[in-house]
């Protein structure tokens, strides 16, 4: 064999190595089964005199669960209604929804008030805050005003909370002593082709490098999947001014916030992606994201992408050796997850968009957030989304 044989197979054998750990650390998670989402439309008992909600009460630190809702984001509303359902006299959850969304929003929040009779949640109604260039942490900040709790869990509104996730959060926030703890996630329901690329990313691509930073090393990041910290500690070390004016907030508060905790606990999110064009740009997206925030991390990556150097070198059959065992290996990860893979055929695509995306990320274009209406060309520069887009 050649030296560039003998190079390409020590390629292969490193990212082989790479995914058996990723196999390895996702098993040894303790993963729940998925949760039901609540009926649209299903009422529970209703109490015949329901209690006014006293904050407090002797009951300990309070907890504040944000929500910011994007717009026309109603489908969010099962996921939301996750924690709304798990809200005491000292748990509280607000949202903030845009004016314009209010008419389809108010019949969910009556529905919620009359299923759960003594759920703490309150909705902030108003125009889409501008005070940052960022809408989300715009919301953050307007929704922090009415925060009653010294405890502050930031929550993306796609999340799906686990039985009792607001009672052992803060049990495990308290216990671990850290800054702020944060969540990792998984997507357990892929309906479409589109949805399972956003799926791949999630359970493959990204859960596992959780995972093994929380085992082997520091933890400086967190994810806008949760993240859990003292509102005091946040007016001490945070500049509303420094995390409104860029992308990835999260990441600006994982390294401030120390020392960080990746929870025990792991929360489900819903594959948002219907059609292909979607599912790559938010795929693109999410790649380029890290690709800012972390290049030498991303670099590294190349290391679990062999498939690019046997295309390279024009050499098929070990291409499609690697594609068909990094399928196999992304249909394990799924599966460890109880996330079944109804379209096994994106399997080998994902595989191969991996490095072209991964080469893409190098160069310079812009990511899109429609939610935001905004597009972003580096961790600072952005500019409104223009009307034809």
């Amino acid at each position: 064999m050649s030296p560039i044989d003998w190079l390409l197979l020590a390629w292969t054998a490193a990212a082989a190595g790479w995914w058996l750990l990723a196999l390895w650390i996702v098993a040894a998670r303790r993963t729940p089964h998925p949760n039901p989402l609540p009926a649209s439309g299903a009422r529970g008992h209703q109490s015949e005199s329901p209690l006014p909600i006293q904050w407090g009460e002797g009951q300990g630190e309070g907890l504040t669960v944000f929500k910011p809702i994007p717009p026309r984001a109603s489908r969010e509303a099962a996921a939301v209604e996750t924690f709304v359902a798990q809200t005491n006299v000292n748990t509280e959850v607000l949202l903030g929804i845009e004016t314009e969304d209010e008419p389809v929003w108010q019949p969910i929040l009556a529905g919620w008030r009359e299923k759960y009779p003594h759920a703490n949640f309150r909705a902030i109604i108003q125009p889409r805050p501008h005070q940052f260039l960022s809408p989300k942490v715009s919301w953050f900040h307007t929704l922090a005003a009415h925060a009653r709790g010294e405890l502050w869990l930031w929550s993306d509104a796609d999340m799906i909370a686990p039985a009792n996730l607001l009672r052992d959060a803060r049990a495990e926030f308290a216990a671990a002593r850290c800054g702020l703890l944060t969540f990792s996630y998984v997507v357990r329901r892929a309906d479409s082709a589109p949805a399972l690329l956003e799926t791949l990313f999630a359970n493959v691509e990204m859960l596992p490098g959780i995972l093994v930073c929380q085992r082997f090393g520091a933890v400086k990041f967190a994810m806008g999947s949760g993240m859990l910290f003292r509102a005091a500690i946040f007016r001490e070390r945070i500049r509303w001014e420094e995390i409104g004016a860029r992308i990835a907030d999260d990441f600006v508060l994982g390294n401030t916030l120390t020392p960080v905790k990746v929870s025990d606990i792991t929360l489900e999110t819903l594959a948002a992606a219907t059609t292909w064009g979607n599912a790559v740009q938010h795929y693109l997206r999410w790649k380029k994201t890290v690709r800012w925030l972390r290049p030498v991390g991303f670099a590294g990556l190349l290391v679990t992408m062999p498939v690019l150097g046997w295309l390279l070198t024009g050499q098929w059959r070990g291409a499609l050796g690697v594609v068909a065992g990094e399928s196999l290996l992304a249909w394990l990860l799924c599966g460890i997850v109880r996330c079944p893979v109804r379209q096994p055929w994106v399997l080998p695509v994902w595989t191969l968009l991996r490095p072209v995306a991964w080469l893409a990320c190098w160069f310079r274009w812009p990511v899109v957030f429609r939610s935001q209406r905004r597009k972003w060309w580096s961790l600072y520069e952005s500019e409104p989304l223009g009307e034809n887009l």
